[in-house]
Parts: structure tokens; C-alpha cells; sequence
């Protein structure tokens, strides 16, 4: 199993290309050359969707003697962080230590003209860190200034020691690939995970495409690649080849050997859901020839990973499990000369409050056709939602066959008659409040005259008791193929009032690589939620749907990362799921033994991804749904 210390140190914007772009600050990650930062609150949401999600803060650097220790992401080339024109860009910092943890932040000074500052309202950012991130549109110094406090809206101590954190953009210069960093040679057991990745620059950004034994893989095309189940025939020697317009090149040799492993595990930990204050178990049991070691790990949404100093038993005990407990867990197994990880467990506490703050759907649109993510929101009166359809935009991210100009369609479930339309958002007639609250969602800014499309328009719901869905129609002017984005924003920040997003869904092809369809989500709050999350496939051809994936399988995904917290292939008709569909409103499945997938899962605050794929890689139309379950929690 690949260890999650190895998934988190480094992405590449085609690995995990869909969590910028659909959480409520979504980050965007940085094309090749650039680590990502956690955001503060949410963290960020999928592999191998569109863009953007959270990196590790990387190093501590002390502000001055006796100050909180100021942890910085800088972006690439250390400090002053270091951009380029029109590529994109991920930087940040946080404030730790004693006294305590920031909580909130002053940001004034200068802001490159393309990059934002996540959650940034007036002059505050609310969180424990905060991200800049976008793609610069010119060249200069630039040199913001910060301020942190420990409470929330800058309150309780703080405020005193002021610190710069400067951003040089430079003009993009044209060039061909270079790899900076080599895949490297492996040893893994039969049946673990493994990931081979490359770093590398160049303009444009390069494309990327893996080799074994000099033959090319299958929708191999990302920076990174995984092996989820490593098998005997796997054993191999793999490359990549970077290319661009101006040039190719072609990495080192990595090797994939088949190693023996001396340490099975016999009984692996279970994620816990637990009251608050309450005592939290970890537990493993494992089996080898020599005397074992253990190290437990967490990883948190703007936190990052981190070694749990002093737990080094089997059992991880958690005395009192409080809301900075929740998170992902996994441990560390050693013995003479072997390492393994534990799958990654989720633990979360019961109460707290929370709601989903961001939807989110990338599509292949075939010619002549149309992405349709729907959603439903819940509460009475009137809901403002901005919503876009983005196609251009993605060019700048590495997706070469965007949708050129997309149109975006509103339409009341059940409808024919769209309640609102928009071609290029530009034509919006409150298109200057549209950017500005778009910006202070995180959402990554549209270009001026680009032919994306969105809008920002008040939603009349039901009473309170009742829910209402929607359809988003995304289709081409010109009917022409390709890759868009679907998003809905809810601007309300974290109020929990009574009207509110409940589910989203999607339905179209799903293919291989980037022509996956693949949702996500972003929870928002303080308290932990429930989700039963669904990609429908053979049940969807007794409503006559052609072309139908034949055995779906899902996996849910922490934004930015590559371990998986839950996944499915057949669903098996269990009592618990049925009970899930008839609370929720989703339709029930007529056979029990049908091979669509869907999970229950117990889910912290921050951002996620439904990657769904296909048995022995088979593609086909789905259903891709992900729904709130309420609780009395």
C-alpha cells in the first residue's frame, strides 16, 4: 500500500485535477511546478476531476524571537513566492503554536491582478491558514501584509506582529519540458498500492503519457500513476514521456519489483463516530516472523499529515474525542525489513452543525449533447446560488479539449421551461456582483470577454418542510464536443439557516481519464455528515436509458489526495442503504443483486470527490448521486 506521507507531499495539477474547482474556496492547484496549499476550514476536493485542492504547509519559519511560528507555503522557488504569467498559482501561510492557533487574519496590501485570497471578506479571512491562489495575469512585485488573531472576526489576542508575504510574477516564457523530478524505482507486496509521479516544467504545460516495458498504458495521461491492486504481471520497468508544442522528454527508468512481505494484517482499524468528550479507539492487529513497530498518522483538512507523537502501540486510544480530533487515520507497521500502512479510517464526532457549502460536476459533453447536473435545496423563501458552466477557463488548467463556449440553463425539476439562461457571464446584467461575490467564494476568476458562462440569481424554494430540485443544462453553441465544469455556489458563508443545498447529482458518459464524471462536494461547519453517495448504472437502463455502464464502482476521496475512505462495486441490497434511499428521497433499486454501487459514510468537514469507474475499465452512461442524510446528530 502506498503511504498517505507519500500521496500528500506532492500533486500535480493533472492528478488531482477537480478539487479547486468545486469546493467553496476551490483551490486551484498549480499546473506542474507548484505544491498546493490546505485551505483553512474546507481542504479541497478530487483526483483526476478539474482543479485545485490543498497542499501540506511546508516549512516553519519563525517570524521573529518569541512569536507564533509562522508555517508558509510559498509556492515554487521558496521566498518570495514565485509565479508566472497565466500559469496557475497555489501559496499560503498559517499561523501555530503557542498561544494557540489562529483563527483569523487581517490581510491588506497588494494582491496580484488574477491570483484571490480564499474566504477573504473585507480584510478578514476566517480559518486556520489562508491560501492564495488563481492564475496571474501580470508581471510584478507584489507584497501583501498580515496580521493574525486567535479568535474568529479578529478577536482575542493577536494582532500585533505584522508579517509580508511577497509574490514575484514573472512574464510566461515559452519552453520546452523539463523533468525535475524522476519517478523512482519501487518494491511492493502483491495486492498493495503503488504511485509512480514526475515533476515537470515547461510552456505550455505539458502533457503526459506512462509507459511499461516501453508500451504506452491505457488513459495513462496524468503526472502521477496508481496501481491500486499491485499483481505478479504488473512487474515491470515504467517511464513517462512529457511533451509539449516545443518539445519532448522522456524519464528515467522506474522499477516495479514484487516484494515478499513478511507482515499481514489480521484485523484492520474501522472508522469511529463518537459523542463529543467521549473515549475513541483505534486498533489493529498484525502478524510477522520478527517483532513489530507501529506509528499512527492523522490527517486533517488545514492541518496536513502528522506523526502522532508517543502513539507507537497498536492501539491508538483517544481519551476525549473532541471536533479537533475528527479527521483521517492510519498507522504504520515495521518490522525487521518490511513497512506497510493500514488502509485510512475516518474518525468524527456526533453534534456539531454543518451543510454543504459548494457542488460540484466535470463532464465529457459528446457533440450535440449536454451535461445535467441537478440539485436540491431545502427551506422556504428565496436562495441566492451562483451558478456557472465554465469550458474556456479549463484551457488554462491543462484540459485541452474544453468546451470553447458553453451556454447554462436553470431548469425546475419536472420543467421544460429554463427560469434562467446565460451564454458568456459577461451578458449577465449583474455581472460586476457576480465577480465580486464569485471572488469572495475562492471561485477562480473568468476572463474578461471569455465565453464561460454564470450566473447570480435569487432561487424561490418550497416551505420549509418540502424540498425542490433543479436541473443545470450545460450544452454547446455550436454543438461541438468537450470537457466542462458545472458549479453551484451557495454565498450565504457558514450561517446554517434553514434554506440549503441537500444533494447533488449527474447523469452522462463516463469515460477513462480525463472523460470521467465526477462530482464533489464541500461540507462546511463544525460538525461531521452523513452521505450516501450512489453511481447508478444498470438500473438506469429500466428507464430506457441507453448505454449504460455495466458494473459501476465508486470510490469517495478527500480533495487533493489519492487514499480513498470509501468505496463500493455491488451494492448488495442491505437493509441500511434501503432505509438511506427511503430518508433521502432517492429511488430504490428493484433488484438487490444489481451491480450499481453506493455507500453510507460518515464524512468531516472539507472537500470531496466521487470517483467512479468501471469494472475491467468499462465506460458507459451513470448516474452519479450524493445525498445529505439527515440525523438527529
Amino acid at each position: 500500500m502506498t503511504s498517505p506521507y507519500h500521496h500528500l507531499r506532492r500533486f500535480q495539477l493533472p492528478v488531482v485535477l477537480l478539487t479547486v474547482l468545486l469546493q467553496r474556496a476551490p483551490l486551484l492547484r498549480t499546473a506542474i511546478t507548484t505544491e498546493f496549499v490546505v485551505t483553512s476550514g474546507l481542504g479541497s476536493v478530487l483526483k483526476g476531476v478539474l482543479a485545485g485542492s490543498a497542499v501540506m504547509l511546508s516549512e516553519t519559519v519563525h517570524a521573529q524571537t518569541g512569536a507564533t511560528p509562522t508555517r508558509l507555503d510559498p509556492g515554487p522557488a521558496g521566498l518570495p513566492a514565485r509565479a508566472t504569467v497565466g500559469v496557475p498559482f497555489g501559496g499560503g501561510f498559517a499561523i501555530t503554536g503557542a498561544p494557540a492557533t489562529a483563527r483569523s487574519y487581517e490581510i491588506t496590501g497588494q494582491i496580484p491582478p488574477g491570483l484571490s485570497v480564499l474566504d477573504l471578506v473585507g480584510d478578514t479571512v476566517n480559518g486556520v491558514s489562508v491560501s492564495i491562489l488563481g492564475t496571474p495575469t501580470q508581471a510584478g512585485e507584489y507584497t501583501l501584509q498580515a496580521r493574525a488573531w486567535r479568535g474568529i472576526n479578529k478577536t482575542l489576542d493577536g494582532g500585533d506582529l505584522q508579517f509580508d508575504y511577497t509574490i514575484v510574477v514573472a512574464e510566461a516564457v515559452d519552453a520546452a519540458p523539463v523533468i525535475s523530478g524522476h519517478p523512482t524505482s519501487r518494491s511492493i507486496s502483491e495486492g498493495a498500492s503503488v504511485t509512480f509521479s514526475v515533476t515537470a516544467e515547461g510552456n505550455p504545460v505539458p502533457a503526459f503519457q506512462w509507459r511499461k516495458d516501453g508500451v504506452e498504458i491505457a488513459g495513462a495521461t496524468e503526472a502521477s500513476f496508481v496501481i491500486p491492486a499491485v499483481s505478479s504481471s504488473d512487474a515491470g520497468d515504467y517511464t513517462v514521456v512529457v511533451n509539449n508544442s516545443l518539445g519532448s522528454i522522456t524519464s528515467n527508468v522506474a522499477t516495479l519489483t514484487i516484494a515478499d512481505t513478511a507482515i499481514s494484517i489480521i484485523s484492520a482499524p474501522v472508522s469511529i463516530d463518537v459523542g463529543p468528550n467521549s473515549p475513541g479507539i483505534l486498533s489493529v492487529v498484525a502478524s510477522a516472523s520478527t517483532p513489530l513497530s507501529y506509528q499512527w498518522f492523522r490527517f486533517q483538512s488545514g492541518e496536513g499529515l502528522r506523526i502522532l507523537s508517543g502513539q507507537t502501540s497498536p492501539t491508538l486510544n483517544l481519551p476525549q474525542v473532541t471536533a479537533s480530533d475528527m479527521g483521517f487515520y492510519y498507522v504504520r507497521i515495521a518490522s525487521a525489513d518490511e513497512t506497510i500502512e493500514s488502509d485510512v479510517v475516518v474518525v468524527t464526532v456526533k453534534g456539531g452543525t454543518s451543510r454543504l457549502a459548494n457542488l460540484s460536476t466535470r463532464g465529457s459533453v459528446p457533440a450535440g449533447g449536454e451535461l445535467t447536473p441537478g440539485f436540491v435545496l431545502r427551506g422556504d423563501g428565496a436562495k441566492d446560488l451562483v451558478i456557472r458552466a465554465v469550458g474556456p477557463e479549463l484551457a488554462d488548467f491543462g484540459v485541452s479539449t474544453a468546451m470553447a463556449d458553453p451556454t447554462l440553463a436553470l431548469v425546475p425539476l419536472g420543467g421544460t421551461t429554463p427560469m434562467l439562461t446565460n451564454d458568456n457571464w459577461e451578458d449577465a446584467t449583474n455581472a460586476s456582483q457576480l465577480a465580486t461575490t464569485s471572488g469572495g467564494l475562492g471561485a477562480f476568476p473568468l476572463d474578461a470577454d471569455s465565453r464561460d458562462a454564470a450566473v447570480l440569481s435569487s432561487v424561490s424554494l418550497p416551505n420549509s418542510a418540502g424540498s425542490k430540485g433543479f436541473t443545470v443544462q450545460i450544452t454547446s453553441t455550436s454543438g461541438a464536443a468537450g470537457i466542462a465544469l458545472a458549479e453551484i455556489y451557495d454565498p450565504d458563508g457558514a450561517s446554517m439557516d434553514a434554506a440549503r443545498l441537500t444533494n447533488i447529482s449527474a447523469r452522462g458518459f463516463s469515460g477513462l481519464g480525463a472523460e470521467v464524471l465526477a462530482p464533489g462536494f464541500v461540507i462546511d461547519g463544525d460538525g461531521a455528515k452523513t452521505m450516501l453517495i450512489r453511481v447508478v448504472g444498470p438500473t438506469l437502463a429500466g428507464f430506457g436509458v441507453p448505454g449504460t455502464m455495466a458494473d459501476p464502482q465508486l470510490e469517495v476521496i478527500p480533495g487533493g489526495q489519492n487514499f480513498t475512505i470509501a468505496r463500493n462495486d455491488n451494492w448488495g441490497g442491505t437493509t441500511e442503504l434501503k432505509e438511506a434511499y427511503q430518508t433521502t428521497g432517492a429511488f430504490s433499486f428493484a433488484d438487490d443483486a444489481s451491480l450499481d454501487a453506493a455507500v453510507l459514510v460518515r464524512l468531516p468537514p472539507g472537500a470531496y470527490t466521487v470517483r467512479p469507474t468501471g469494472a475491467n475499465d468499462g465506460t458507459g452512461v451513470i448516474l452519479v448521486e450524493a445525498y445529505e442524510v439527515l440525523s438527529n446528530d
